[in-house]
């Protein structure tokens, strides 16, 4: 199982997690991207522990291993400081029409399952570290669902599934209204940019140069600025002026082709906004052991570097479909280097599950990929990187 920890601002609790609009509003804003088929997890405890909000893929909890996984998932959420959780089983979106039949079905596999993790994980708790599963609700075709033990069974396995009323719209919660009223960002819903789609198609890829002296730094730089008059003054743009920017990507995307930049460009981002440098052999070992060491904002999801490699990943890969042989070649291994900075910065970010997803992406695209089952172990054990947020 893979998963997002992402815990709520320090001090602040979060908004009614009895109504299932509010938690699944909340959990759209922490997670920063609208959970789908999803188990949101919304943990509290004393003044001393945060909340915490934390996303599974349904898909993982039902899938072989599941109950056992789960069951590791919450006893971390105690050991973290979560003495009472709340849980949300999202179907699709939320709002999305399902066929009842399977929304039954899901809901209460993946309630049974949860009834038995959080049973087990309470009679291994102690007065010092105490855990309860305080109630499990639903989200699906924009109804709100409560799931609870069926009193005619008695089994953890047994779970009476009652839809209690409309699911609200993100707009209608108190939590969307507070975000707007704060300044917090509203993530949407992930659209296909055309614009990336040109930008991809009209590349012209320079060889790759394994001895070449180029900071991937300064390139990366480049090419969001490139990719932002793109986005916002292309029409302003001359032919020649447009081409310049295509030159500035492809020679970021060439670059990061390269094993040796794109591991540089990754020690860069890590140190972006401190002042200590890290050691580049050690990287890795650093982060899961030195606490210091904490994210920037803009290299978390929604930042301005974050986002960027996300777009020019998304560039490689149309370039990769359809640039010429030799191309394709240096698109491909772009675009592998681009998802795996990807992966190891959602899993300094304590996402996962967003660092699972990419993890599989890889490995659907390069079954033969050797870097794959090294960033699944990371991903899924998982190993921890050292820093916690909020701490």
């Amino acid at each position: 199982m893979t998963t997002h920890i992402t815990p709520a601002d320090h001090g602040r609790h979060l908004i009614d997690v009895h109504d299932p609009a509010e938690l699944l509003a909340e959990a759209r804003l922490c997670l920063r991207e609208p959970p789908t088929d999803s188990l949101i997890l919304a943990g509290s405890g004393g003044a001393s522990s945060p909340p915490m909000i934390t996303r599974s893929a349904l898909a993982d909890l039902l899938g072989p291993g599941g109950g056992e996984n789960l069951g590791r998932h919450l006893s971390l959420m105690r050991d973290r400081g979560s003495s009472f959780v709340h849980a949300l089983i999202v179907l699709g979106d939320g709002y999305q029409e399902l066929w009842e039949p399977v929304i039954h079905e899901v809901m209460h596999r993946a309630g049974q399952l949860l009834h038995a993790a959080a049973l087990a994980v309470e009679s291994q708790s102690s007065a010092e570290s105490t855990f309860q599963l305080l109630f499990i609700h639903g989200a699906a075709s924009s109804t709100s669902w409560e799931l609870g033990r069926d009193p005619q069974g008695g089994a953890a396995r047994d779970v009476a599934l009652t839809a209690t009323g409309p699911l609200r719209q993100f707009s209608d919660t108190r939590a969307a209204a507070s975000a707007v009223l704060t300044g917090r960002p509203i993530p949407r819903h992930e659209s296909a940019d055309p614009l990336l789609e040109q930008i991809g198609q009209g590349l012209r890829l320079p060889a790759l140069d394994v001895t070449s002296a180029e900071d991937p730094g300064r390139l990366f730089t480049v090419a969001l600025s490139a990719l932002e008059k793109l986005g916002g003054s292309a029409s302003s743009l001359s032919p020649a002026e447009q081409m310049t920017e295509y030159e500035h990507i492809a020679s970021l995307l060439s670059a990061v082709a390269v094993d040796r930049l794109h591991w540089e460009l990754l020690a860069q981002l890590v140190e972006h906004g401190g002042t200590r440098t890290i050691e580049r052999e050690t990287l890795l070992q650093t982060l899961v052991n030195d606490r210091q060491w904490q994210p920037h904002e803009d290299i978390c999801a929604g930042g301005r570097s974050y986002g960027g490699l996300e777009k020019l990943r998304r560039v490689a890969a149309v370039t990769m479909a359809t640039a010429l042989p030799a191309e394709r070649r240096i698109a491909r291994s772009a675009w592998r280097a681009l998802t795996a900075l990807l992966v190891l910065l959602a899993w300094w970010n304590h996402r996962f599950a967003t660092a699972g997803g990419l993890v599989d992406e890889l490995r659907e695209q390069e079954p033969e990929s050797t870097l794959a089952p090294l960033l699944s172990r990371m991903t899924d054990t998982p190993i921890f990187p050292a820093w916690w947020p909020s701490t």
